[in-house]
């Protein structure tokens, strides 16, 4: 709450009081006030925009030793800020093309600091606290609500814009990084001279159904089998599809390999721990 000391007869006023105090005890004199926080002078109707001001902290910090208050976060005083904001945008459009009395009913809220922000407790302050009408009430109450949805869907409409933007640029980049990349080495068309029918040159069979051969052996097992019985046994079919009894140190390798990775691109089947079934 912002106070003012009044340059007339050195009173000390709270902001929503000063419209009544220049009506009752400084009646007809110019309405000249200070803040008792920063000092400043205000003049006429100058100490309505004087919403926040600094505070004791920063008022006694010492500037000197480079100390500088932290002041604490107030969501409140946020959400009060930004409903002031609604109230002068509206003053300032010429859209909602405003009667005298709405007019001066929206100046008077300005130097509010607790403006209610729900529509029942928002007509009952305006009707008893400002002494303005409730029909009045509610048209002040509708134009306000009517910003707010307005200030909302241009916030989304710009939230949407800057994803939008995001997406584009990722797949901007994902194309260069492509476009980029070094071709890949065709695999030769025949296999090498004395290697296993059917094996390309890095020891992995090319026509292997991993996911096929996967599902049928976990399907057999109503209740799962265990990770490493499931390796064994596709280790077993993989050699024999090979045509060999035991693959080479680097074929084993290749198959661990591609167990795992075929085993989590597979949408069939299901992990938990040490345990794989058909997924439910």
């Amino acid at each position: 709450m912002v106070f003012f000391t009044c340059n007339i007869c050195g009173e000390s006023v709270k902001k929503p009081a000063v419209e009544k105090h220049y009506q009752t005890r400084c009646r007809g004199k110019d309405k000249n006030v200070s803040c008792m926080d920063c000092l400043k002078d205000f003049y006429g109707e100058e100490y309505v925009a004087h919403i926040k001001c600094i505070s004791e902290a920063q008022k006694y910090a010492s500037q000197s030793q480079g100390f500088a208050a932290k002041e604490p976060r107030n969501k409140n005083a946020q959400k009060q800020e930004s409903w002031m904001d609604i109230i002068r945008a509206i003053l300032d459009s010429s859209e909602y093309n405003l009667t005298p009395a709405v007019r001066s009913a929206f100046q008077k809220l300005q130097s509010v600091d607790n403006v209610p922000r729900k529509k029942a407790k928002f007509e009952n302050y305006v009707g008893n606290c400002m002494r303005i009408p409730r029909q009045q009430a509610t048209q002040v109450w509708d134009i306000l609500e009517k910003e707010l949805n307005k200030m909302k869907e241009a916030k989304q409409a710009e939230l949407a814009r800057i994803k939008a933007e995001k997406v584009a640029a990722l797949q901007q980049q994902q194309k260069e990084e492509e476009e980029e990349a070094p071709p890949k080495k065709k695999s030769k068309p025949e296999a090498a001279e004395g290697a296993a029918p059917e094996e390309i040159s890095n020891g992995i069979s090319a026509d292997f159904d991993w996911l096929a051969q996967l599902t049928k052996i976990v399907g057999k097992q109503a209740d799962g089998i265990f990770l490493e019985k499931l390796r064994k046994k596709l280790f077993k079919k993989y050699a024999k599809h090979l045509s060999v009894e035991e693959l080479s140190e680097k074929q084993a390798k290749k198959f661990q390999k591609r167990f795992d990775k075929q085993l989590k691109l597979a949408d069939s089947l299901q992990v938990n721990g040490d345990l794989v079934k058909i997924a439910s």
